[in-house]
């Protein structure tokens, strides 16, 4: 991570108002040593995070040193740039004096900011030294470019997860029929399972399939999460079952009694079907019904579908509920999900040793206990190492310990193998976003560019590398998929998932790159 920040640096550095004049000769001068001194720095770091990683301790406070530094270097630089962008823009005499001379203020702006690099260059000669004392061999390594991804061609391919089809139709159907079921009192179906189980996948395709979607009048779908307020869940599932998705200020501005009462009313002559995905208390379906009872019970078949880890959550909303525990995959579904990642149709047609890679790939996916969201992460990451070698150091080196700590080792895999410091910045950035929050994505492509998250690539807009970010991310299965473009089917909205999002923060923690602050507690 810290090779990422100072890539950053090293961008930004290429696109400099500042080197364009011959008023800032001196400051030029410095940010072209400093230049020079992060791009060595840069080679160190191929070195150091391997050692970092492997739980050296000095190498630990040395990465943690070069990040402070390189993101110390960004605010001196863009200071330069940010003063020259800014006497560009001014216009009239004082516009002309400064363009072709410089105020005093200037002055005094240019002198700090020299200093201020001239600081930043001094820690890193005490970095410089510190990284010889450990013995990282500058000679041995070199500075990786990031290019466009090798399969290209193959990006836009629907990377949607597949879990359903390969690994749950028998409960995408008993599911789906316990919905339509001809039961006219209002009832629930609670799907119970641990965390990257399925369960999600599961209710997503449940609720985009044909036969719901022709038997409800109306459906909404609210993400509850640890830590969550009635009244917002409550407007947004107001404004999905009036289909307001924009600028609908009288919801917003009404109180928690207001919009219940307004579902209560829209809903009593309509069979309705209301998903809360990721429910941790017990006493949720009253906190939403508080101070009026939002959801009638018109004895037309209208129907709640729950996710949620806890069993007592599931058995204790006050309707008729069906319990539907989720069990890990078998054997052979858990292959056919990972083989989907994995082995993908495109890629076999040109691949050597086929059966060799499917005795290897029936191991490890084995190895992954039945857990969907282990198959799909671990499956994404060899899908971009098709080598029998690779495969075997994993399953020779796969951990004995328990599903937590086995995940963890699978997501680290992942994200190391990320094909550009710059994509594991943008992936880290995730992290930022509160749990369980629908990510539209051309926000998010915004603020990575505005970080400065986005290599350039000649004859490539930022925007369309972003896309291709995305894209691989999804077709790692590290973000889940929500919705898609109807015409060129580009990814539109993502989700996190809970397990990668705790464990990008812990990673995004211990690198420096941002610290996650609960809403409720503050804490960190």
């Amino acid at each position: 991570m810290a090779e990422a920040a100072v890539t950053v640096v090293l961008g930004n550095l290429s696109n400099l108002a500042i080197q364009e004049t011959t008023f800032l000769c001196a400051v030029t001068l410095e940010v072209a040593l400093l230049r020079a001194e992060l791009v060595r720095l840069q080679a160190y770091l191929k070195d150091a995070d391997s050692k970092w990683r492997s739980g050296n301790a000095l190498v630990a406070v040395l990465v943690k040193q070069i990040t402070d530094v390189a993101y110390e270097a960004q605010n001196v630089i863009e200071a330069a740039d940010y003063m020259e962008k800014r006497n560009r823009l001014k216009r009239g005499f004082m516009g002309a004096i400064s363009r072709y001379a410089r105020l005093p203020s200037d002055l005094a702006t240019i002198r700090k900011i020299g200093v201020e690099i001239q600081c930043v260059r001094r820690k890193l000669t005490e970095i410089f030294a510190s990284a010889d004392n450990l013995k990282i061999d500058l000679a041995d390594t070199v500075v990786v470019v990031d290019e466009l991804p090798q399969d290209f061609s193959h990006m836009h391919h629907n990377s949607e997860d597949d879990v359903v089809m390969v690994g749950f139709q028998n409960e995408h159907n008993e599911i789906v029929d316990k919905l339509v079921d001809s039961e006219k009192m209002l009832s629930a179906v609670s799907i119970v399972a641990m965390g990257g189980a399925g369960k999600t996948t599961l209710a997503r395709k449940v609720y985009t399939s044909s036969r719901v979607k022709d038997h409800f009048d109306t459906v909404a779908w609210v993400t509850v999460s640890q830590t969550f307020k009635g009244i917002k869940l409550l407007k947004d599932i107001m404004k999905q079952i009036i289909y307001c998705k924009e600028g609908c200020r009288e919801i917003d501005e009404m109180d928690e009694y207001q919009v219940g009462k307004k579902i209560h009313d829209f809903l009593l002559h309509k069979r309705y079907l209301v998903v809360l995905d990721d429910v941790w208390e017990t006493d949720t379906w009253e906190q939403l019904n508080t101070t009026v009872n939002a959801f009638p019970d018109a004895s037309n078949g209208s129907r709640v579908l729950l996710t949620t880890r806890k069993e007592d959550v599931a058995n204790h909303v006050q309707m008729p509920t069906h319990v539907h525990p989720l069990k890990k995959l078998d054997e052979e579904r858990s292959w056919e999900l990972f083989s989907s990642k994995a082995l993908p149709s495109y890629r076999r047609s040109v691949m050597e040793d086929v059966d060799e890679f499917e005795k290897l790939g029936r191991k490890l996916a084995k190895k992954c206990d039945g857990l969907p969201l282990a198959l799909a992460v671990l499956g994404g990451h060899l899908s971009k190492n098709l080598n029998t070698q690779a495969w075997s150091y994993i399953l020779l080196g796969w951990p004995s310990n328990k599903d937590t700590q086995r995940m963890r080792d699978i997501l680290a895999r992942s994200y190391k193998d990320l094909s550009s410091h710059y994509l594991r910045s943008c992936f880290l950035y995730l992290a930022a976003f509160p749990e369980d929050f629908v990510i539209i994505v051309s926000d998010l492509i915004q603020l990575w560019i505005a970080e400065g998250f986005i290599h350039h690539i000649p004859n490539h807009k930022p925007e369309q590398i972003a896309h291709m970010y995305v894209t691989e991310l999804a077709q790692r299965s590290l973000v889940q998929v929500v919705d898609r473009s109807k015409g060129h089917r580009w990814i539109e909205r993502i989700q996190l998932h809970d397990i990668l999002r705790e464990w990008c923060i812990e990673e995004a923690r211990q690198d420096g790159f941002l610290d996650v602050k609960t809403e409720i507690t503050g804490q960190v």
